[in-house]
């Protein structure tokens, strides 16, 4: 079975084969391959220079010698290149040449040539050096010899360019060719998780269809049933929220009519309510309202995130509808001792359903006049923020309450999410209505934020895209 663990051993087994037949092949390579190639060539060059010099100075040197004495070998010597020396022995092995001192090989191929009578040539790590007896214009006899320290320089030079231009372009050719390799290799054996990947970060931001649908060509072993689990509990979840929607759509239905039935009694009883009555005719009604009020929020909630509520989209100014509903909203805050202001506002054109936004800030604004303190004012701006190629709308909504701690600031659009400490079920909140305003301008492609004042408070900051 081609397991993600059989996979990975064999990548690893072949890497470490791979390996060690280089480190198996890398010294016959060294010893019989392209560099004993090039020491070979290099060993050529040098005799035959040796040689052609060895020839020209057996010669020359015997006549001049004879002719001007030790004296008239001074220019050939003084105009050899530095890393070449040229001697003449006498054929019991002494030098002819003053201020000169051959190295100990050359003196021992010298002595070689006068015994042997044959060119004598040895080469060694440092040195390199050829001897011949040669005989004189009087029939005396010599022993010319030539001494290389090392290759001249022009020729290191040039021989180690080209050895370094030739791998140093086989070099990126196995680096490009082992990268690709590599690159697909990695590419196949990540393919499947890449999958997994996106397909969780699809369910995490809410798309509930995602499926990894991984195929036999895209994994097997564990990574397939893997991907197999993952779909299975995509369904899962999805069919486990789709009953909680459906099972909140249902009861809101039906609690709407024994609602209407429990108002139309209570209307009945007003009129023959007696003074003893009405706290508790009141209080049933206050109730009343309430549960009306979360009924219609959850049927909201319910449409809108089942999608299947058409927008009806026209253009409309922002400012007239904040206007209505800081109207709305003011004519509540006064019996509460609390006020609401406008602040900087601007002319800004929207498209989208008005209604469905209209109430999504009317729920924030709401709620900001239900924490501000009393005696305060809810503060409403409306700016116009140029962002990414894209003009956005920013409604931001302060109060002058207590705030909330800041791990809470992500979970306030929650549907029935309260804070403790401050937002709870005695201040009147269902903890619906920023979860709707949330939906809501996530139709509209908006955004919505809270955050805490330092002076306190909590700022909501409403996005919404211009025409």
């Amino acid at each position: 079975m081609r397991t993600l663990f059989v996979q990975i051993f064999l990548c690893f087994w072949l890497a470490f084969i791979l390996w060690s037949l280089i480190q198996f092949m890398l010294p016959k390579v060294m010893t019989t391959g392209p560099f004993a190639g090039h020491r070979g060539y290099l060993r050529e060059d040098r005799q035959q220079m040796l040689g052609q010099t060895l020839d020209l100075y057996g010669r020359v040197a015997p006549a001049l010698f004879e002719q001007q004495g030790k004296s008239g070998l001074d220019p050939i010597n003084a105009g050899t290149p530095g890393e070449l020396r040229t001697f003449l022995f006498s054929v019991d092995g002494n030098t002819l040449l003053t201020g000169s001192d051959p190295h100990k090989l050359l003196r021992e191929a010298a002595m070689t040539a006068a015994q042997g009578g044959q060119i004598q040539f040895f080469i060694r790590r440092d040195v390199s050096v050829v001897a011949k007896a040669v005989t004189g214009p009087s029939g005396a006899g010599y022993i010319a010899a030539v001494e290389m320290a090392d290759l001249p320089a022009w020729e290191k030079t040039d021989r180690w360019a080209r050895l370094s231009r030739i791998y140093t372009a086989r070099f990126l050719v196995m680096l490009i060719i082992g990268g690709v390799i590599c690159y697909v290799l990695a590419w196949y054996l990540t393919r499947p998780i890449r999958l997994l990947r996106a397909t969780a970060q699809c369910l995490a931001s809410g798309d509930l269809t995602a499926r990894a649908g991984l195929r036999k060509k895209d994994a097997k072993g564990e990574m397939a049933d893997l991907g197999h689990d993952l779909d299975r509990m995509a369904e899962r979840i999805e069919a486990l929220v789709e009953a909680q929607k459906r099972l909140l759509r249902d009861i809101s239905h039906e609690l709407r009519s024994p609602l209407a039935r429990l108002n139309v009694a209570l209307g009945l009883v007003r009129k023959v309510e007696t003074p003893a009555a009405v706290v508790h005719l009141n209080r049933i009604e206050n109730e009343a309202e309430r549960l009306n009020e979360l009924i219609g929020q959850l049927l909201t909630l319910t449409i809108m995130e089942s999608g299947s509520e058409v927008l009806e989209k026209e253009n409309f100014d922002l400012a007239a509808m904040i206007g209505e509903v800081v109207a709305d909203a003011s004519f509540e805050a006064e019996d509460c001792g609390r006020y609401v202001r406008v602040g900087a506002t601007e002319p800004l054109c929207a498209s989208g359903n008005r209604e469905l936004l209209r109430r999504a800030v009317e729920n924030v604004v709401r709620n900001a006049v239900r924490y501000t303190k009393e005696g305060s004012s809810v503060e409403i701006e409306l700016l116009k923020l140029p962002e990414q190629n894209m003009e956005y709308a920013v409604i931001l909504v302060r109060d002058h309450g207590p705030g909330v701690p800041e791990a809470a600031l992500t979970e306030l659009f929650r549907p029935f999410y309260r804070v403790a400490e401050a937002r709870d079920r005695q201040s009147g909140g269902t903890g619906i209505g920023l979860a709707i305003a949330e939906r809501a301008l996530n139709l509209h492609s908006g955004m919505i934020t809270a955050r805490n004042v330092a002076g306190g408070g909590l700022i909501v900051e409403i996005r919404v895209p211009l025409v």
